[in-house]
């Protein structure tokens, strides 16, 4: 008789990698205890989304690129961004970013759900502040919201493979105003950040 339940079962296949549809369920059930392997896949996301932060605000563009699968896109609109693939974000980032004197990107409340051996999804909220010198003052911008990220894992390392900024508010100074009308033109679809 197998004494094996089927939460031990799961653990033991998420452990593994196996992608049956019961087992990825059962790895992405709120609370489940999670084998060794999948831990660690944990926290390689994890660390994934936090060296996003430090690469945006380090400005370090090789290490925020090396972040991405060659085929990710991205969308930065509902912030007044851009969207489209990796390397045409890569390309805008340095000159948008330009104008901040500083910015700390903070990341909080991350669920991430497995969809297969390599693949996952994540919800992560994001709070960005920015110092940014406007109309010959210093002032703060602060972005609040929500990343929907998908995830790969590529060599034995997880990367981002989409991941779409949803901006619920943009306050600050006159900056604020600014990003918060071209947030409203750039992804009319959606309901503009608050402010």
């Amino acid at each position: 008789m197998n004494d094996t339940t089927p939460h031990d079962t799961a653990v033991h296949d998420t452990a593994a990698h196996d992608t049956t549809a019961h087992d990825t369920a059962a790895a992405n059930a709120d609370g489940r205890v999670a084998g060794p392997e999948r831990l660690a896949d944990l926290a390689a996301i994890r660390d994934l989304v936090v060296s996003y932060g430090f690469a945006v605000d380090d400005r370090d563009w090789v290490r925020w690129r090396a972040l991405y699968t060659d085929d990710a896109t991205l969308d930065y609109t509902h912030s007044g961004g851009i969207a489209g693939s990796v390397d045409e974000v890569a390309a805008w980032m340095p000159g948008a970013t330009s104008i901040f004197v500083w910015s700390l990107h903070s990341v909080l409340t991350h669920e991430i759900r497995f969809t297969g051996a390599d693949t996952a999804t994540g919800r992560v909220h994001l709070f960005n502040r920015n110092g940014v010198e406007w109309d010959g003052a210093m002032e703060l911008l602060d972005v609040g919201g929500l990343y929907q990220d998908e995830y790969r894992r590529v060599d034995g390392a997880w990367r981002f493979t989409r991941r779409v900024e949803h901006s619920h508010y943009i306050t600050g100074g006159g900056l604020a105003a600014v990003v918060r009308e071209l947030a409203a033109t750039t992804a009319p679809d959606k309901r503009p950040p608050i402010g």
